[in-house]
C-alpha cells in the first residue's frame, strides 16, 4: 500500500476529470452569464469574430443596366443605382448616336447581365446571371430572325457590397 500512495493524487485526477470548455462551463464562442446571485446559470454567444462566431452576410445594393436602340444606334448604362437613371442614361447615349432621336428603351436590367446581338434585320437582345450565357442566348435569338449576327455589346450589373 506505502508503494500505491504516491500514485494515488494521479489517479484521482484520472478517475474525476472534467470535461474541459472554454469560458468555464460553456462551449467555444460563448461566454457564461448569470450565476452568482442571480440564481440562474447559462451561455450566451460572444459578437462577430470571436471563435468561430459567424460574421454578418455583407449588405448588397442593386445595380441597374438599361439597353436603348434606334436605326443602328445602340445606347448603353450599366452598373448604376436606380432603374431610373440606368434608362435615362441608356436613352441619352443612343440620342447622342441617333441622327432621327428616334429611340427606344429595350430593355432594363438588374443585378445581372445583358447581351444584345446585331444582324440584318435588326437587335435582339437576352439578359442573364452569366455573360456568357447571355451573349449565348442572345445570338441564338438573332440567328432564328435574321442572318450575319453578332454580339454587338454585353455587360453586367451586379450588385455591390454597401460600404
Amino acid at each position: 500500500m506505502k508503494q500505491l500512495l504516491p500514485y494515488l493524487p494521479l489517479l484521482f485526477v484520472l478517475l474525476v476529470h472534467a470535461d474541459a470548455r472554454a469560458e468555464g462551463r460553456c462551449p467555444d464562442g460563448y461566454f457564461p452569464i448569470g450565476g452568482g446571485s442571480a440564481g440562474w446559470e447559462g451561455c450566451a454567444p460572444m459578437g462577430p469574430g470571436a471563435d468561430g462566431a459567424q460574421e454578418p452576410e455583407p449588405q448588397l445594393e442593386t445595380r441597374w443596366g438599361a439597353v436603348a436602340t434606334a436605326n443602328g444606334a445602340l445606347g448603353v448604362a450599366a452598373g448604376m443605382g436606380s432603374r431610373e437613371s440606368a434608362e435615362q442614361q441608356a436613352m441619352s447615349d443612343c440620342q447622342a448616336q441617333s441622327r432621327d432621336k428616334n429611340c427606344k428603351l429595350q430593355i432594363a436590367y438588374y443585378n445581372q447581365c445583358v447581351a444584345v446581338a446585331w444582324g440584318d434585320a435588326g437587335s435582339l437582345w437576352a439578359r442573364s446571371p452569366d455573360v456568357q450565357d447571355a451573349e449565348e442566348t442572345a445570338l441564338s435569338n438573332c440567328q432564328q430572325k435574321t442572318t450575319h449576327c453578332d454580339i454587338y455589346y454585353s455587360a453586367c450589373s451586379y450588385a455591390e457590397r454597401v460600404q
